[in-house]
């Protein structure tokens, strides 16, 4: 079965997509108060493209633009610096990187060992337990999902199902579903408790994995 067509989307990534992440990179770099003409030079491509990048940029609270004095005829030149903001969104971005690369080293590990789905399910379980422990037990179940990038919704006709529209971490969850996805089933199982009945279906159906929780 070719699972590309079936299961959830990526969850949403960092605050800034690669492209808008590589234009701040280069705004840091360059220092304050950056032209188009010298992004433009530095990023390649053309500058609508990179004006359109450093617009989002701005509207998002990451950057300011500014107009220079008018030194003579024509328009007055503009020039963008990265706010505190921009500088948190690109770290978030390489944290988000580091632990994206970190889990397939460990799911690549645990995928060598012949009880890799079981120990998956329990590493889950204490996630879960101690995610439940702070009071995230499972009344709070959708919040949890949510939170963690699930993007959960309620099965339309089946009241004990919940459809799992992204997963924040599928790329790895399809190269090694028999441990990423054991984990998350261990999550949901930790945090509702011992008594819990938790199947999850990976890439059940297009847009979508499904969990069962009766």
């Amino acid at each position: 079965m070719d699972t590309q067509r079936l299961g959830p989307a990526p969850a949403d990534a960092g605050p800034l997509s690669p492209a808008r992440a590589r234009v701040a990179s280069t705004l840091v770099d360059l220092g304050p108060r950056v032209s188009l003409s010298t992004l433009a030079e530095h990023l390649g491509g053309h500058p609508n493209a990179t004006r359109q990048h450093l617009e989002a940029l701005v509207d998002a609270g990451h950057a300011t633009v500014s107009t220079l004095p008018a030194g003579g005829p024509g328009r007055p030149a503009q020039v963008w610096s990265l706010t505190a903001s921009g500088r948190r969104a690109l770290a978030a971005d390489a944290i988000d990187t580091a632990y994206g690369e970190l889990v397939d080293a460990l799911a690549e590990r645990l995928a060598d060992r012949p009880d890799a789905r079981a120990e998956a399910r329990a590493i889950g379980r204490a996630w879960g337990q101690r995610r439940r422990e702070r009071g995230l037990g499972s009344v709070h179940l959708l919040d949890l999902l949510d939170e963690l990038g699930f993007a959960p919704e309620a099965h339309p006709t089946d009241a004990g199902t919940t459809r799992l529209l992204a997963c924040p971490i599928l790329a790895s969850a399809r190269a090694h579903p028999e441990v990423i996805c054991a984990i998350h089933a261990g999550l949901v199982e930790g945090a509702l408790g011992p008594d819990a009945d938790v199947r999850l279906v990976p890439f059940a159906e297009p847009g979508a994995c499904l969990l069962n929780t009766r």
